[in-house]
């Protein structure tokens, strides 16, 4: 966000602007609002913006200052924040001292570049894979925002004030609407969605190819490999977690590694001709497997 900041005081500055009457509020739905970062001068007591539907400091005659639609308003926020009617184009601020002397007109700004939206949209966690959206995980967050009231409504629900995450802890397909209401209970955002809820992690199987058989077992031998095969039946599997943790080492200080293709001997030997064994896999929903161990046998 911009800032105007350091607006002189000066003695001598005469306000010229005329104060019009309030506009009234144009409809709220996707409306924008006009937002300002405020850094005003040390004793300064408020900041005055002038807003205009024509840049003042460029009028050239009194005609056009006293044709000019004008609006000013003055304010202790830092943040200053409102709709504005769609014909306002420019505005200027200055600093009111707290001796009551106003101060020096900044530069005008084209009011275009400080438009923003009144509320953040909410985002949720959805992933598409195929032709159908999954929810990432089970568990909806909305942004709660000031002077603004979240409202979502499950299927054929009732609409309901939204208060804290939701959980799903069923499996299904849901169709969410969620509005965002301002002060006067008018609906300046509304969005449906559908996703589907899937709440089974995936199934991992660690299996060696071309394995050595001896008295201690299947051995991992010098022509082998060890792969991972793993199946999810809904959004598929994203990712595969394994390590390898020789015997008497700390299992934390071993961090788990993104599975990417089948391990030779060589990648594993090193770890000694005994060590632990863990992976994992997570599917595209962001259901997470139970960790498996098993103990590997290396040649």
């Amino acid at each position: 966000m911009q800032s105007i900041n350091r607006i002189l005081v000066p003695l001598s500055v005469i306000f010229l602007g005329v104060v019009s009457a309030q506009d009234p509020k144009p409809p709220t739905v996707q409306q924008l609002i006009f937002s300002i970062a405020i850094a005003p001068v040390e004793g300064a007591a408020e900041t005055e913006i002038e807003f205009s539907d024509i840049d003042l400091a460029q009028a050239s005659t009194a005609e056009q200052l006293a044709g000019a639609r004008t609006k000013s308003v003055r304010t202790k926020e830092k943040i200053y924040r409102e709709y504005l009617a769609p014909e306002i184009k420019f505005f200027r601020l200055r600093s009111i001292h707290i001796t009551g002397v106003r101060g020096a007109y900044s530069v005008t700004r084209p009011v275009a570049d400080f438009m923003r939206k009144a509320f953040r949209e909410p985002k949720l966690p959805i992933v598409q894979q195929g032709q159908t959206e999954y929810l990432l995980g089970s568990r909806i967050e909305l942004p709660i925002q000031p002077n603004l009231v979240t409202k979502y409504k499950l299927n054929d629900g009732e609409f309901l004030e939204y208060r804290e995450p939701l959980v799903f802890d069923k499996p299904a397909t849901y169709k969410m609407q969620v509005n965002i209401e301002n002060q006067q209970q008018d609906v300046v955002f509304t969005k449906n969605y559908v996703f589907k809820v899937e709440l089974n992690p995936p199934t991992t199987r660690a299996v060696i190819s071309d394995p050595v058989h001896s008295r201690d077992g299947i051995l991992l031998g010098k022509e082998s490999s060890l792969v991972f095969l793993a199946e999810d039946n809904e959004s598929g599997v994203a990712q595969t977690f394994y390590r390898i943790i020789p015997l008497a080492k700390d299992v934390d200080a071993i961090p788990f590694s993104v599975y990417g293709a089948r391990l030779k001997y060589s990648d594993v030997a090193p770890s000694g001709s005994l060590a632990i064994l863990q992976y994992y896999s997570v599917d595209k929903a962001g259901n997470k497997e139970a960790i498996k161990t098993e103990l590997l046998r290396s040649e």
